[in-house]
């Protein structure tokens, strides 16, 4: 499964990154069978995890800026339905490998990982990591930072592209906590979570070492710049960070445009 633990990020992730494939775990299907190890050394499998309650699986990974993004407004939801829906943080790939945090090559590796994830955003609710081939993230689909909701039968009502889509992720779980039909089964809202992750990116990419930053320079040239420009807005929380930055590398771009079009004129 060399291909599933990449050692490099590259452009290509970048953009499967941006939608559901086909191929991908749908509202309606249930949830593949699993394994998983706890980072309190618990295993569970479909039978331990569905029981009385809906259950919200977030993916992430310590290099991933989307789980950075995500982190606050996650640990919002579950202060509100935390009683009423079981949560569970599972520990993926890599999403940017580098020399701090490189791509599992054992489940204890992984598990250290998770510990390290849950330690960081200090997460009070179960952290599982799948196994070394990604077994479990595979059967759904392999996004960095996506969030599938399941019924406590197992089938899944909800997913959503990123975990830091707090308006219609707090809907769903809202609807499934009351037993309601949900409003929507599905976000590909791309462009606001995002845009506010561009001011977590830079931590992220160095966190993970040297190669995890110059890896998204050369796959994600955009990205890693909104991420440096973010760090000139250090006064500003990390979402308003990367709104300003990516509004200046926007205004940037259309002022070396309209130069270009007037020495062309």
């Amino acid at each position: 499964m060399t291909d599933y633990r990449y050692k490099s990020f590259t452009t290509k992730l970048l953009f499967r990154d941006l939608r559901f494939p086909s191929s991908a775990a749908a509202p309606g299907e249930p949830v593949p069978a699993f394994e998983l190890l706890t980072t309190k050394g618990e295993r569970l499998t479909n039978s331990d995890v569905f029981d009385d309650k809906p259950v919200l699986f977030v993916f992430g990974s310590m290099t991933c800026p989307m789980t950075a993004s995500s982190a606050p407004s996650v640990h919002e939801l579950y202060e509100e339905f935390g009683d009423r829906v079981d949560f569970v943080m599972l520990y993926v790939r890599e999403a940017h490998p580098g020399e701090y945090f490189g791509q599992a090559e054992t489940i204890e590796d992984k598990i250290e990982s998770a510990r390290a994830l849950q330690e960081f955003y200090g997460i009070a609710w179960t952290v599982a990591a799948d196994n070394v081939d990604g077994d479990l993230h595979r059967a759904l689909d392999p996004k960095p930072n996506a969030a599938y909701l399941a019924n406590s039968d197992g089938q899944i009502l909800f997913r959503s592209l990123w975990a830091a889509d707090y308006g219609v992720l707090r809907d769903a779980l809202d609807d499934a906590a009351s037993g309601r039909a949900l409003r929507k089964t599905q976000s590909n809202k791309l462009l606001g979570p995002v845009v506010r992750a561009m001011g977590m990116v830079r931590e992220v990419m160095e966190r993970g070492g040297p190669q995890s930053v110059r890896d998204l320079w050369i796959a994600g040239f955009p990205m890693a710049l909104a991420g440096r420009i973010a760090t000139l807005f250090k006064p500003l929380g990390p979402d308003q960070r990367g709104i300003a930055a990516v509004l200046t590398l926007t205004l940037g771009m259309m002022i070396i445009l309209i130069l270009l079009a007037t020495i062309v004129l």
